[in-house]
Formats: C-alpha cells, structure tokens, sequence
C-alpha cells in the first residue's frame, strides 16, 4: 500500500492533468466549427464522448422556433373508450422529472414529431400502446398528434402571458394495434 501512495504522488497529479486536458481536448473540439482540421483530429475522442453522452449537437441553434410544439396519442380500447395520452412536457413537470424526462420530450419533439423520420412513427405507436394497455381492453389503435402554438415575436410578445391554446394540430400516423404487439 505504502508503494503505491508513493507512486501516486509522484505520478498521479500527471495523471489528472492529463486527463483533463483529453477531456476538456474532446469537448472542445467537439463543439468546434466543421472544418477538415477537426475531421481530422477529432477521431481518438468519438468513442469517449459518445459512451458518456459528452456530445453536444448544434441543431438547437439552426433555426430559431417560431412555434412550441409538443405531441400526443390518442389510443382507442377495444371496448371503444378513446384516452389521450402526453409525450413529456416540460412546463407541465417539476424540476426533479424534467432532469429524468428531458430525453423523451426531445425524443417525440424533435424526431417521433418531424416527418422526415417518419419511420419511427410505428414503433412509437407499439410502445404507447404497450405501456397504456389494460388487461381485458387492449388497445386496438393508436394515432399520434402534433400540436403547436405560435410564439409571439418579442416586440408584440413582452409582458404577456404565455399562449396556451394549440393554434393547430396535424395526426401524423395512425395504425391498428395487433394482440401480438402489445407483448
């Protein structure tokens, strides 16, 4: 034991430095300008930020929303009776939910909502199906909503309460629910 805390002090702030300075090398680069000098560098850390979920996209910043949007589900029972069922929505959770949610609001927000990944429109119906099924009354079809409210510009929008009525909404896909997909 004695060995090692001397190896320690004479290796280990070395190495914590050098850990951080990969570290905070990888974060860097990562959230760096696309450039061929980054394409080039940036390799050794790919696997290192992807593991630990240190990647960070820029598509927050593309294009600023004009809308809120957020999605539901409307699953209708084999009995008939119809429930209406949310994706995560912040402003309806506490600070402790929103830390553990976040990743399926953004999930059904930003891509089960957007029809260029329409293909995740099925399996998504299956998991709202499975996760609202009731024994003796299974769902028998699921369709999943886009809801959206404009944002009023800053100008018109300042000292006002936010808008809350949905200014539209679209059924992006709707399917019938199998006995065997709700296994």
């Amino acid at each position: 034991m004695q060995n090692f805390q001397k190896l320690w002090k004479k290796i280990g702030p070395t190495l914590i430095i050098g850990f951080l300075a990969w570290h905070f090398s990888a974060v860097l680069t990562w959230v760096s300008p696309d450039s061929e000098f980054k394409q080039k560098i940036i390799t050794p850390f790919i696997s290192y930020l992807n593991y630990f979920g240190l990647w960070q996209g820029w598509a927050v910043f593309e294009h600023p929303r004009t809308y809120n949007e957020y999605m539901t589900a409307e699953i209708t029972y084999n009995d008939g009776t119809e429930k209406t069922w949310e994706f995560p929505r912040m402003e309806k959770l506490n600070w402790v939910q929103k830390m553990f949610k976040e990743k399926y609001r953004r999930w059904g927000n930003d891509c089960v909502a957007d029809e260029d990944t329409s293909f995740l429109w099925p399996d998504a119906a299956r998991y709202i199906a499975r996760t609202n099924n009731v024994v003796g009354n299974p769902p028998v079809s699921v369709s999943l909503i886009r809801h959206w409210i404009w944002i009023d510009p800053p100008e018109t929008g300042l000292n006002k309460p936010l808008r809350t009525a949905d200014d539209g909404a679209d059924t992006l896909y709707t399917c019938a629910i199998l006995p065997q997909e709700l296994k």
